[in-house]
């Protein structure tokens, strides 16, 4: 078999390519350290819906980066972070029980 468009890495330019990795595993480390600090403090209920509205709130700020740090089209970037933190929130997200936000919401501490 053969490949008839091979992968062809370009010479590096200047600017280094792992700002946009560094900005992710710190994003990452900051909320695995606020959900670790927040787990016994917090409420069951609230962790989770928390932790997700602090992906998406990592996301946009990584988002800001993306528009103004443009990374070359072959390299990882700042968008595909932001995205990747964006997929981890919806996931999260999706996780919260219906009944998990209507506890929450409505501010009893009932459990089923």
């Amino acid at each position: 078999m053969t490949i008839t468009n091979p992968l062809r890495v370009p010479a590096r330019s200047g600017e280094s390519a792992s700002g946009p990795q560094l900005v992710l595993i710190g994003a990452l480390a900051a909320i695995l350290t606020v959900g670790a600090v927040f787990h016994q403090t917090m409420s069951g209920d609230a962790l989770l819906p928390g932790l997700s509205t602090l992906f998406f709130i990592m996301a946009a700020a990584v988002a800001l980066i993306a528009w103004q740090r443009p990374v070359p089209a072959h390299h990882f970037s700042y968008w595909d972070a932001a995205g990747i933190l964006t997929v981890i929130g919806i996931g999260m997200a999706a996780a919260v029980e219906p009944e998990q936000m209507v506890r929450l919401v409505a501010g009893t501490d009932r459990s089923p």
